[in-house]
């Protein structure tokens, strides 16, 4: 999977957390602008994970 890819994913992931307000606005609709907001998000979610994965892999590495 691309970056690109994941980044989609994380931000309509992120989206659906909205629960019914997402259910009305369907991902698809939105203006670029509002889906920039959900991207900017999944920037920061997904720089975390990798952050942890990297932290994960270092610790199995060092037993």
């Amino acid at each position: 999977m691309s970056n690109q890819e994941r980044r989609e994913r994380y931000a309509r992931a992120l989206y659906a957390t909205l629960g019914f307000s997402a259910e009305r606005h369907p991902w698809e609709g939105l203006a670029a602008a509002r889906r920039e907001v959900w991207y900017v998000r999944a920037d920061a979610a997904l720089a975390l994970a990798d952050e942890e994965i990297a932290e994960a892999l270092e610790s199995e590495r060092e037993r």
